[in-house]
Formats: structure tokens, C-alpha cells, sequence
């Protein structure tokens, strides 16, 4: 497979695992308590999380394989999602962490502090539809998001997609594989 290929499947797959909103995360306490204002989740983290969770799961092009949400604290989550792209047969695994900041300056002054030497811009437009639009609704006012690549591209399991991208006061940085 050439390198455009498997780019634009890495580049879809985190797009839309990005930039998708609705609506299927269970934020049950297990012990049916209620949660305590130390344990409690930003609540537009946690909407932006379940919404990218209902549109991968509504993307008709690929087949979810697992998805594996861990809240690091009230304003950061580690997201692990698996899923296989039905027209190539190509499975990913994304490993991502989702931070919100207070204010889009406090996240563009957490990115620019990052060491983004082996990045490239991707893209500085959002699109016209994905998570971010379904919580707020519209579409960030900052977007950003840097690229890099490592490995084999004509070889799944040598081949390594990293990410960093800001929507307003939301930064992800993950890597998928």
C-alpha cells in the first residue's frame, strides 16, 4: 500500500476520532454514589469525549475494536481506541490524551511550550462538522494540529502516526499505529 494511502486512513481515522461528537460513554459511578466535586469531569471534556466515541461508532467505514477511556484527573483523559478500516482491512490503535484547559490562550500557551521539532502543520481549518461542532455548536476558533511520521508506511507494524492538536481550549496529543 503506498504512503498516501495509509496516510489518509491515519489521517481519517484521527480526524474523525478527533473531531466527532454525540453521545455513548457510561459515566456511572460503580459504587452508584454520587460523584464528588473532586471527582467529577469537565463536563464539556466528558460531552467531547462521548461524542467522539458515537461517531466513530456511527462511522460506517470503520469497525470498532475496542475503546478504553481513563480520566487522569477532572480535566485530562487517556483515550485507547482500536478500530479496523472496512475498505482496506487495516487495523489502527490510537493511544491519545485529551486536556482542557481554562482558556484556548492557556492550551495555545501549553502547546507552544511543547518541543514540536519533529512536527509539521497539518492543518489550521476544523471542517465543517465533528465533535467539537456537535458540543459547542461551531466549530472551534482556533484549530491546529501538527503531524509526524515514523517508520514504514508499506509496513503496518513498523509504521507510527503522531498528533498534536489544539480545538480552542482542548489539546490531544496521541500516536496511532
Amino acid at each position: 500500500m503506498q504512503f498516501k494511502a495509509i496516510t489518509a486512513i491515519i489521517v481519517l481515522f484521527l480526524v474523525v476520532a478527533s473531531l466527532s461528537l454525540a453521545g455513548c460513554i457510561n459515566t456511572t459511578n460503580k459504587n452508584n454514589q454520587t460523584p464528588t466535586a473532586a471527582t467529577q469531569h469537565d463536563a464539556f471534556l466528558e460531552k467531547f469525549l462521548t461524542a467522539v466515541h458515537y461517531t466513530l461508532y456511527l462511522n460506517s467505514s470503520l469497525s470498532m475494536k475496542a475503546w478504553q477511556l481513563t480520566w487522569i484527573n477532572s480535566t485530562s483523559a487517556r483515550l485507547q481506541s482500536t478500530a479496523t478500516d472496512k475498505t482496506t482491512n487495516l487495523t489502527w490503535a490510537r493511544d491519545g490524551t485529551y486536556v482542557i484547559f481554562p482558556t484556548t490562550q492557556d492550551a495555545t500557551n501549553y502547546l507552544n511550550a511543547m518541543n514540536l521539532t519533529a512536527y509539521s502543520l497539518a492543518s489550521t481549518r476544523y471542517g465543517s462538522e465533528g465533535p467539537y461542532i456537535d458540543v459547542a455548536g461551531h466549530p472551534p476558533q482556533i484549530f491546529i494540529s501538527y503531524t509526524s511520521y515514523e517508520g514504514n508506511p508499506s509496513n503496518i507494524s513498523e509504521y507510527k502516526y503522531y498528533q498534536i492538536a489544539q480545538s480552542d481550549n482542548i489539546v490531544l496529543v496521541e500516536t496511532a499505529n
